[in-house]
């Protein structure tokens, strides 16, 4: 019996029964494990949520109740069940079913979202509008343990709690973000999974489901438990009550029919509740369960489930291996990061140099402004993020860094356009917003030796710095560079009838371009920016020297560099190649540099057209 070839919205799910919720849990994770394998995509979160997503789905009448995921990696069962399986061949795809919520894929999808920590807030603005509405539908936040370590998370409890508004969080608890969680936060969680009351709690609440019918008197019979329990062996509540938010659990998160009786007495409830559930990250697929970081996303595999490894050294693992170089160097270097210690490449630094690496979980507020009390007492501490994600620290770098230029080196990863995961995880903005900030320095090396060179002139040049590079593999050009000099560029190919001006990357499309226009009888140079900000007269003077200029960048435009070099060359005919005024969606990175026109076909026929 095939149950999910019968499921094409919550309608159908709501007739199944007990046995059949059963058999239809195991055939999504057969379904995910099937495609997700082919297309890439979250796979060890999604697995981790079955039970939990399809008793959601039972019991609340999604979208008259508000279901809001935050991040929302972990939502492809949600969008299995609301009529979307069809569309999972073309996953994370140009044109194909998103790997996060997305209003414009469906109105079961309330909100875009690929950023963590924002499910609770929105839950209160959507709360608080339906009690001023009257309308008594639920709004129910999703959220899981790795994101209870940001405090934005906890202005928005802080919030719910004094106004008593009606929301249902859901705390899905795998122990994990996509590194391990760290801090106090993970610590209590800690202890609300393993202390002997909650064990008694959970054995005793199991069987007063077990022993009753859904909707006879479970809500009542729940608190009137806990309580009795938490007065016989605790003396403080927990932190979300002393918060003033009501919490039960920790629960299963796999056993559906207690899921469904749980969630059916808890969306009777007119206050704000936590309800914490206890879920296994990859469940129901093996190599997931025992490596759930590396199969958290994952690119498409072979046939015998391996991770597809790309050729070459990426540039997060040369940022690693140049951490392990210098905190060898220098015993006060400290890497910052936020909870992506995995993704930014430390793992090995972070067991090779424990004591010099700080884990904030996702803070990047925190660990922006962390690295500014670390450098007053002369530590020397490098900050690694994602470009997308340092945007939330935005003010920490003009009030904490910039005000009294404290050295702090900002590296961030997955700079430019990055495939798969679409417009929340673009990293086209940090030109723009980081060229705006006084005293910062913005650097984006071309190869791998490069990045060796950039990183040891940030140490030297001890004030704020931010560089910057791409999801992809980073070159390994034999040519020899001169050394850095603050400001200026290099030249890397003479030419006579024009000059293509690149920032870090770039660097084959446009050799390949220059290579194309040499049979077209055009000879065009090529130079290497180095720096987006300061740029030296030196290189508006070499500049000025060509016919024809051609800029090309990975990012948006206002605010660009190409913008700054059309003020500093207002007589010159400037082409500019970048992003334009938009956030590109999903596509693979071949295919944006395509869309961009920023792929060595388009490069030439532009020029061609531009310079004829």
């Amino acid at each position: 019996m095939n149950i999910l070839e019968k499921i094409n919205s919550p309608s159908d799910l709501k007739k199944c029964s007990h046995k059949e919720l059963s058999l239809l849990a195991q055939e999504i994770r057969d379904f995910l494990i099937e495609n997700v394998t082919k297309t890439g995509g979250h796979l060890a979160p999604n697995l981790g949520v079955v039970e939990l997503t399809i008793a959601l789905h039972y019991v609340f009448d999604i979208p008259r109740d508000s279901l809001i995921w935050d991040v929302g990696h972990q939502s492809y069962v949600h969008k299995i069940l609301t009529g979307r399986k069809h569309l999972f061949p073309t996953l994370r795809q140009k044109n194909g079913l998103s790997g996060y919520p997305s209003p414009e894929e469906s109105n079961y999808d309330l909100i875009h979202a690929g950023h963590s920590s924002t499910s609770v807030s929105l839950g209160v603005g959507v709360a608080t509008a339906k009690k001023m509405d009257n309308d008594t539908s639920t709004t129910i936040s999703f959220i899981g343990d790795g994101s209870f370590t940001s405090g934005m998370v906890y202005e928005a409890l802080n919030d719910a709690s004094w106004r008593d508004l009606p929301l249902l969080i859901i705390l899905n608890d795998n122990q994990m973000s996509i590194s391990a969680n760290v801090g106090g936060i993970a610590k209590h969680l800690e202890n609300l999974r393993t202390s002997k009351a909650y064990l008694y709690l959970k054995r005793g609440v199991t069987g007063t489901l077990s022993s009753s019918k859904f909707g006879e008197g479970i809500y009542e019979t729940l608190f009137n438990i806990k309580s009795m329990i938490k007065n016989k062996f605790f003396e403080r509540k927990n932190m979300f009550e002393n918060l003033g938010v009501a919490y039960l659990g920790p629960f299963n998160g796999h056993d559906i029919f207690h899921l469904i009786a749980i969630l059916e007495e808890a969306k009777k409830r007119p206050k704000p509740l936590l309800l914490h559930i206890l879920t296994e990250k990859g469940l129901g697929h093996e190599a997931s369960q025992n490596d759930p970081a590396n199969f958290h996303g994952i690119s498409a595999q072979n046939d015998n489930l391996e991770i597809s490894i790309p050729k070459g050294q990426s540039w997060s693992s040369v940022f690693g291996e140049e951490m392990n170089r210098l905190a060898e160097e220098d015993k006060n270097i400290v890497v910052i990061t936020a909870a992506m210690r995995e993704g930014t490449g430390l793992y090995k630094y972070s067991q090779n140099h424990p004591k010099q690496f700080i884990d904030v979980g996702i803070a990047e507020q925190h660990a922006v402004t962390c690295a500014v009390g670390l450098a007053i007492q002369g530590k020397i501490p490098i900050v690694a993020i994602y470009s997308t994600f340092l945007q939330r620290s935005f003010d920490q770098i003009i009030h904490d860094i910039s005000l009294a230029q404290y050295p702090v080196i900002l590296c961030l990863d997955r700079a430019g356009l990055v495939p798969g995961d679409g417009e929340t995880h673009q990293g086209v903005l940090d030109i723009s917003y980081l060229r705006m900030i006084p005293n910062m320095t913005l650097m984006s090396p071309l190869t791998q030796k490069e990045f060796s060179m950039m990183l040891d002139f940030s140490l030297a040049l001890k004030k704020p710095v931010a560089i910057r590079y791409p999801k992809d593999i980073a070159p390994k050009w034999e040519k020899d560079l001169p050394p850095i000099s603050l400001g200026q560029g290099v030249e890397l190919i003479q030419g006579d009838d024009g000059v293509l001006v690149i920032y870090g990357s770039l660097l084959e499309e446009t050799r390949q371009a220059i290579l194309s226009l040499q049979k077209s009888g055009k000879n065009y140079g090529l130079y290497h920016l180095r720096f987006a900000k300061p740029i030296a007269p030196e290189v508006i003077s070499y500049l000025e020297k060509y016919p024809h200029i051609v800029l090309l960048e990975e990012g948006i435009h206002t605010g660009s560099i190409g913008e700054y070099l059309k003020t500093q060359l207002p007589h010159k005919n400037l082409l500019v190649k970048n992003i334009g005024d938009e956030i590109p969606s999903v596509n693979t990175r071949e295919g944006l540099l395509s869309e961009y026109r920023l792929d060595t076909p388009s490069i030439v026929e532009d020029i061609l057209k531009e310079y004829p």
